[in-house]
């Protein structure tokens, strides 16, 4: 497993241990929904509720992708800034 397997465990276990949706969530969630309310109308109940959970699944596929290129950017930031000799 490299690095990238790694980081990703990293994010499920914090996803798994987060109790509820916190403030960040909670706002992607109104986002996209509100992004797909229009597309409510054209459908039919069952058919929105699996187009709905599509939409969130490829949100949280997105949202682990940020985490592990943003952990891999603060990692090099903070290797970075541990070269740098101070003057």
């Amino acid at each position: 497993m490299g690095d990238k397997g790694l980081i990703r465990n990293l994010y499920m276990n914090i996803i798994e241990q987060t109790d509820g949706m916190d403030e960040i969530q909670l706002e992607m969630k109104e986002e996209l929904l509100e992004l797909i309310e229009e597309d409510q109308k054209q459908m039919d109940d069952e058919e929105f509720r699996k187009y709905r959970d599509k939409v969130f699944r490829i949100a949280a596929l997105g949202e682990e992708q940020g985490f592990v290129r943003g952990f891999r950017f603060a990692f090099q930031l903070f290797i970075e800034c541990m070269n740098e000799k101070e003057p």
